[in-house]
């Protein structure tokens, strides 16, 4: 899931991306819910047309991004002057997930957004996971710029950052990111992704897409 933005126009002020710690939570849970306020994926997942939405999407952010960090999973943060303008939150391919941990974000889910939008999350992940072969892919989680700062390149310079920590750590694992709103997908088709399926519900089409590692000259594939 990740928010819509552009990469035609360049941001004039010195921004830099930096390594982002637990400190800077609540910064990036209200960043993040300003930029997702019209996600197509959260509005499916956490019903959208009915009352308490927007609580529902806070408490499902906040949930997830205290998961994220428990599990020491890497984020980029984008800083201009004293200002936190954009979050990337990713996962390598080589994590373990906790079964234990990932139970209890279930649990604080359905506590915080309701039984109805729980079963919708995990429907989404089965379905995601039945078309594609992609187990042990880095995956990028979130990728969100403040709305007041979007249509400057931020996303996409972060974007290429996400990507290049990730070469660097892991060379020989493909990247997989998953969205509902079909303005990003040119973006991401411009470094490097392909679409490789479309899921279709009632409300929401899901695109998934995967940009192959380039290992020792070589592209590689989990297919």
């Amino acid at each position: 899931m990740q928010e819509t933005f552009t990469d035609s126009i360049m941001y004039p002020t010195e921004s830099k991306v930096v390594p982002l710690s637990r400190q800077f939570l609540e910064s990036s849970i209200a960043l993040i819910d300003a930029a997702f306020s019209r996600d197509p994926t959260l509005a499916w997942c956490l019903s959208a047309q009915t009352p308490g939405f927007d609580a529902r999407r806070t408490n499902y952010l906040r949930s997830y991004l205290q998961y994220h960090h428990d599990a020491s999973l890497p984020v980029l943060g984008v800083w201009v002057r004293d200002a936190l303008v954009a979050v990337s939150y990713f996962t390598p391919g080589s994590t373990t997930e906790n079964t234990s941990s990932l139970a209890e974000l279930g649990h604080q889910i359905a506590s915080g957004c309701g039984k109805r939008s729980l079963h919708r999350i995990d429907l989404l992940r089965r379905v995601v996971e039945s078309k594609l072969s992609c187990h042990d892919c880095s995956r990028i989680e979130f990728i969100a710029v403040s709305p007041l700062m979007q249509g400057h390149g931020i996303g996409a310079s972060l974007l290429r950052t996400t990507l290049a920590y990730l070469q660097d750590i892991e060379p020989d694992k493909n990247v997989f990111l998953e969205t509902g709103e079909v303005r990003n997908l040119p973006l991401y088709l411009r470094h490097g992704f392909s679409v490789r399926q479309r899921i279709g519900f009632p409300g929401l089409d899901q695109y998934l897409l995967r940009k192959d590692a380039v290992y020792g000259g070589l592209a590689t594939s989990n297919e």
